[in-house]
C-alpha cells in the first residue's frame, strides 16, 4: 500500500493547494479538514476485475506535473471531478508504479481523507469511512512517479544530442503510469494540464498554451487550455529543449500547425511541414467535417514505435518524421506520408468518435488503415496506393491463416486481450474487409454512411453496432450480416471457382471453406457472407457479375457470355477478402487467355493466391516458384515485389545444409543480373519505382544470392561510408552495411563497434546497430549480443540485434541461448532488468524462425511460464508455436518439390494459373 507521508489535514491542504483548488467550504460546527483527519478507515473492499465499476465516473481532470528531464522521478497533483451515482465508500481507478503521498475527497463543503487501497493488477482504490453521497464530488491526489529509461510506454526519458527529454505513449493502458485515472476509453472527459519545469526546457501537450510564468527557482510554469472530452490514452506531452518549425495553417479552420523537433533539428522536418497540411485538407474533404481540434503539433520522438494520433499533438518516431536533406529517401517520405494519413484520419476515427471499449479498437485502427490508400490514391496517384492495398490485404490474410489468430472484434476477457488487439488482424484484416464492404456498397454510399456515423456520435463514444447501423441505413442493405461474418470470427475463406457451360448458358460455381495452411487442423465448418465479383471475357468483351456468397455453394450466371467465356477471375481488382482457387477449365482458360488481361492489382492478387495455395499444399511449391524466374525482369515494380513474396517457398529453413548452395545459386542467377545492372547508386532521370526497387533486389542478390561483385562493391562502399556518411545513397546505406557484414570479417565488426560506441547521432547509430545485426557467424554474433549489456548504449536500440539474429539459420540458436541465459537481466520489474516486463510479452518471437519439433518443444518449455506473466504474452507464444508447426508441415510436404526445383531450374515462359490438385 502506498504511504501517506503527512498528517491527514496537512495532506488535504497541500493537495488542494497543489491543484490550485478554491477552498471556500461553508461554515460548519467542526472544520471539514479536522473531520477528515480523525476518520477511521472501513474494511478493504473487493477489487474490480478487468473493468472499473461505473457508479463513480470522472467529469474532468486538472493535472499539475513537476518534471525535470534530467532526473527520472516526477511529482503530480490530480484534481478529478466526479459524478457519484450512488453512495459509495470506495472510488476505484487505475494507477501503476505510482507512489501516492496523499489523497482527499471534497463533497458538499466537507473534506474526507482517501486511504489508498491496492487492488488486483493496476486497480487502486481510495476508501473513506463515511460513504460519499450521490452527486458531485472531487478527488485530489498527490503522488510521485518515474519516467522510465527501460521502455517507450508511459512517461519515458531519452537522451538526444546530449539533451534529456521526456515523452509519453499511453495507448493502450499506460496513462495510469503518469496519472491516477479512469484509464479506459469509455471515460471521455476534458483535461487541463499544467507543467512545472526547469529553466531551459519547454512543455507541449494536446492544447494551446495559455500562459507561461517564471518560477522563483528560475524554472517555468506552463498552463494549457482545457481539452475537449478525451479518454486518458489520448493525452500526451513532451518536455525538453524543443525547437519549432511552423508549417502552413491547416484545414478549413486554419489551425496553427508545427513540427516539433529536438534542439537544432528543425531543418529535418521540412518534408513533414510541407505535406501535413495537404493531407489534412484531403481528409476534411472526405469526411465533410473540419479538423475538430484547436492546433496541430507533430512531435518527433526518438525510439517511439511508429506514431500516435493524440489530438493536437501527434507523435512520430524521429527517424520516420525527420531526415537531413542529404540523408533523405523516397521510401522514408512515402512511409511518413502513409503514416501521417493514418494518424490524421484518427482525428475523426478514434478521437472525434471514440470506441466505447477495446473490443472495438477496429473502429480506430482498421478505419485509419483503410483510409490511407483511399486518400493517397488521389493525393499522390503515382504511388500505386490501390496496388499497395492488395499487398496489405495479403499480409492480413497471412496473419489470419493462424488458428490462434484473433477476431477483428475479439471479446476482451483479460488485460492480455487489450495488448493483443494491436495486431495485423485489427489493422490489416480490418482495413481489407472495409475495402471489400466499400466496393460492395459503392464508394459514395459508404462515404455517406461514414459521414452519418460522425454526425450522430461526434464528441462521444460508439460501438460497432453504431457504425453498422449508420451504413446500413444509408445503403438499405444488411451490412451487419455481411460485415459481421468477418468481424466476429477468425480466419478467411478459400473461394473455389469452376466453370459450368451448357445449353442454358455459362455460369461460375463458387464454394467456400476456411483457408488453412499445412500443419493446421480444421476447427470445424465455417462460412462467411462473401461479396464476390467475377470478372470474365466473352465475345471480345469483358464484363463483371457480382453476388453475395452466403452458404457453402452458389452459382453465378454470366449473363453477358453467350458461349463459354474465354476466362474468369473471381476477385475483381482484388477487392474481396478471401483466397481464390480455380478448378479445371477455369485455371486453364485464365492461363491461356486471361493473364495479360488482368489489371496490375489483379496480377498481384493472383500471385498472392498462388503463394497461399502452395503454403496450403494445394499445388507443388515448384509450380509456384516457376513464376519467380518468369517474372525476374518484370518491369512493373509492384508485380515484381509480389513475385518476390513467393520466395518464402525457398526459405533456407526448408532445406538441408547441403542444398543451401543451390538456393544461393538460384537467387544469384535469377536476380543477380538485374541487381548488378541497378547497382548501388541512383542515376539521373531514373523513375521513382526504380529507386524503390533497387534496395530490395540488391539485398536479395547480394546477401542471399552471395553475388561476389555486389559483395565486393558493398564492402568498399561500407568503408567509404564509415569515413563519410554521404558516400552512399540514403536508401542504400542499410543494404550496403548488411552486405558488408555478411562477409563476417572480424576487423570490420570491430570498426562498427568502435563507431557505435562513439556515435552521438541516433540515425547513424541505428544504421551501425543494423549492420551488427547482419553478421551471420555465430561467434561474432555472440560478441555483438554482449553489447546489449554495455553501459553507454541504449538497450531499447541494441536489443534489436537479438531479434535479428533469431531470424538467421546459423544464428537462431545463439539468439535463443542468449535470451535463455539472460532472461531476468533483460526483462522484468526488477531494477536490474534492462527492459520492462511489457517487453517480455514479445520475447517469444525469438523462437519464431525455428522449423524443428525439438526446438519447438524447447521454446514452449522455456516461455510458457514466463509469458504467462507478461502483457499479451500467452497469445504471442501460441502464435509463435503455430508458426513453427506450419513450417515443420511445409518442410515435410514441400521440401522435395523445392529441392527438385533448385536442382533443375525452370524454363522462362509466361506465368500460368495453377489449378488445384
Amino acid at each position: 500500500m502506498p504511504n501517506l507521508l503527512r498528517p491527514a489535514a496537512l495532506a488535504a491542504v497541500a493537495l488542494l493547494s497543489a491543484c490550485g483548488a478554491r477552498q471556500n467550504p461553508p461554515a460548519t460546527a467542526e472544520p471539514p479538514l479536522a473531520q477528515a483527519s480523525r476518520q477511521a478507515v472501513s474494511a478493504t473492499p473487493p477489487s474490480p476485475k478487468l473493468r472499473l465499476p461505473t457508479e463513480v465516473r470522472p467529469t474532468g481532470y486538472k493535472v499539475a506535473l513537476t518534471l525535470d528531464p534530467k532526473v527520472s522521478s516526477f511529482k503530480g497533483a490530480m484534481d478529478i471531478t466526479l459524478d457519484v451515482t450512488k453512495p459509495t465508500s470506495v472510488v476505484w481507478l487505475h494507477a501503476k508504479s505510482l507512489n501516492v503521498t496523499g489523497a482527499v475527497f471534497i463533497q458538499n463543503g466537507s473534506a474526507f481523507i482517501g486511504t489508498p487501497v491496492k487492488g488486483e493488477e493496476d486497480f487502486l482504490g481510495f476508501s473513506v469511512a463515511k460513504p460519499l453521497a450521490a452527486g458531485r464530488a472531487r478527488l485530489v491526489i498527490n503522488y510521485e512517479g518515474v519516467a522510465s529509461e527501460k521502455e517507450t510506454d508511459g512517461a519515458f526519458r531519452v537522451n538526444e544530442g546530449g539533451d534529456w527529454y521526456i515523452y509519453t505513449q499511453f495507448e493502450p493502458v499506460d496513462a495510469r503510469r503518469v496519472f491516477p485515472s479512469f484509464d479506459e476509453p469509455g471515460f471521455k472527459v476534458p483535461w487541463q494540464l499544467t507543467f512545472h519545469v526547469p529553466a531551459g526546457v519547454v512543455a507541449v501537450t494536446n492544447t494551446p498554451q495559455e500562459s507561461e510564468e517564471v518560477r522563483p527557482d528560475g524554472g517555468r510554469t506552463y498552463r494549457f487550455a482545457r481539452t475537449q472530452p478525451l479518454p486518458s490514452y489520448l493525452i500526451a506531452f513532451g518536455v525538453g529543449p524543443f525547437d519549432f518549425l511552423p508549417a502552413a495553417d491547416a484545414g478549413q479552420k486554419k489551425v496553427k500547425t508545427r513540427i516539433i523537433t529536438p534542439r537544432g533539428r528543425t531543418a529535418e522536418g521540412a518534408y513533414a511541414a510541407q505535406v501535413t497540411p495537404e493531407i489534412l485538407a484531403a481528409l476534411e474533404d472526405y469526411f465533410g467535417i473540419p479538423y475538430p481540434y484547436e492546433k496541430l503539433d507533430v512531435l518527433a520522438v526518438p525510439l517511439l514505435r511508429g506514431a500516435m494520433e493524440h489530438p493536437g499533438l501527434v507523435t512520430f518516431n524521429s527517424r520516420l518524421i525527420l531526415a537531413k536533406p542529404e540523408e533523405d529517401s523516397l521510401g522514408r517520405q512515402r512511409a511518413f506520408s502513409d503514416t501521417q494519413v493514418h494518424e490524421l484520419a484518427h482525428q475523426w476515427f478514434g478521437n472525434l468518435v471514440t470506441m466505447q471499449w477495446w473490443d472495438d479498437l477496429w473502429l480506430n485502427e482498421a478505419f485509419a488503415s483503410w483510409m490511407t490508400p483511399r486518400i493517397v490514391e488521389s493525393w499522390r496517384p503515382a504511388w500505386d496506393a490501390p496496388v499497395e492495398r492488395v499487398h496489405d490485404r495479403a499480409r492480413a490474410l497471412d496473419a489470419d491463416s493462424l488458428l490462434s489468430a484473433r477476431r477483428i472484434r475479439q471479446p476482451i476477457e483479460s488485460a492480455n486481450d487489450i495488448h493483443n488487439a494491436f495486431d495485423g488482424i485489427t489493422y490489416g484484416k480490418g482495413s481489407a474487409v472495409l475495402s471489400m464492404t466499400e466496393e460492395w456498397l459503392g464508394r459514395d454510399v459508404f462515404q455517406r454512411g461514414i459521414q452519418r456515423y460522425f454526425r450522430k456520435h461526434a464528441g462521444g463514444n460508439a460501438t460497432a453496432n453504431d457504425f453498422l447501423d449508420a451504413v446500413s441505413a444509408e445503403s438499405g442493405k444488411d451490412v451487419t450480416g455481411m460485415l459481421g461474418s468477418f468481424l466476429d470470427q477468425s480466419g478467411a475463406p478459400l473461394v473455389t471457382a469452376s466453370l459450368a457451360c451448357g445449353a442454358d448458358g455459362a455460369k461460375v460455381v463458387l464454394t467456400q471453406q476456411r483457408y488453412l495452411r499445412l500443419g493446421a487442423a480444421s476447427p470445424g465448418p465455417q462460412t462467411w457472407k462473401v461479396p464476390v465479383c467475377v470478372e470474365y471475357a466473352a465475345g471480345g468483351k469483358e464484363a463483371r457479375t457480382c453476388t453475395l456468397l452466403e452458404g457453402e455453394r452458389a452459382e453465378v450466371a454470366l449473363s453477358e457470355a453467350k458461349t463459354c467465356p474465354d476466362w474468369v477471375f473471381p476477385n475483381a481488382e482484388g477487392a474481396g477478402y478471401f483466397r481464390v482457387q480455380l478448378d479445371g477449365d477455369a485455371a486453364a482458360k485464365l492461363a491461356k487467355s486471361g493473364m495479360k488481361r488482368l489489371s496490375r492489382t489483379e496480377r498481384v492478387t493472383f500471385l498472392t493466391d498462388v503463394r497461399a495455395l502452395a503454403l496450403a499444399g494445394t499445388i507443388p511449391a515448384a509450380e509456384a516458384l516457376a513464376l519467380t524466374s518468369r517474372l525476374a525482369n518484370e518491369p512493373d515494380r509492384v508485380v515484381t515485389l509480389a513475385s518476390l513474396d513467393l520466395l518464402e517457398l525457398v526459405s533456407s529453413r526448408l532445406l538441408p545444409d547441403e542444398k543451401l548452395k543451390d538456393r544461393a545459386r538460384f537467387l544469384r542467377e535469377t536476380y543477380g543480373p538485374r541487381a548488378r545492372q541497378l547497382g548501388f547508386a541512383p542515376r539521373k532521370g531514373e523513375s521513382e519505382d526504380t529507386r524503390l526497387l533497387r534496395p530490395r533486389l540488391v539485398r536479395l542478390a547480394g546477401r542471399d544470392g552471395r553475388d561476389p561483385k555486389l559483395l565486393a562493391e558493398a564492402r568498399a562502399l561500407a568503408n567509404k561510408w564509415l569515413k563519410d556518411n554521404r558516400a552512399v545513397a540514403p536508401e542504400m546505406v542499410d543494404v550496403v552495411l548488411a552486405l558488408a557484414a555478411t562477409e563476417n570479417d572480424a576487423a570490420f565488426r570491430e570498426q562498427l563497434v568502435v563507431a557505435v560506441r562513439s556515435e552521438k547521432e541516433r540515425r547513424t547509430r541505428q544504421h551501425l546497430i543494423g549492420a551488427l545485426s547482419s553478421f551471420t557467424d555465430p561467434v561474432l554474433v555472440k560478441q555483438n549480443l554482449a553489447l546489449v549489456f554495455e553501459k553507454g548504449l541504449d538497450p531499447r536500440e541494441t536489443m534489436w540485434m537479438a531479434f535479428a539474429a533469431s531470424q538467421g539459420l546459423r544464428t537462431q540458436d545463439v539468439a535463443f541461448d542468449f535470451v535463455k541465459e539472460n532472461y531476468d537481466r533483460l526483462v522484468g520489474d526488477s531494477p536490474e532488468a534492462l527492459l520492462s516486463l511489457d517487453a517480455a510479452g514479445r520475447m517469444a518471437y525469438i523462437g519464431s524462425n525455428f522449423c524443428d519439433a525439438g526446438k519447438r518443444q524447447q521454446v514452449e518449455e522455456f516461455f510458457s511460464e514466463r509469458t504467462a506473466k507478461a502483457p499479451g504474452g500467452p497469445r504471442v507464444l501460441a502464435q509463435v508455436l503455430e508458426i513453427v508447426d506450419q513450417c515443420i508441415a511445409l518442410k515435410k510436404t514441400q521440401a522435395a518439390s523445392v529441392e527438385s526445383f533448385l536442382a533443375k531450374g525452370t524454363p522462362s515462359r509466361p506465368p500460368q494459373a495453377p489449378a488445384s490438385r
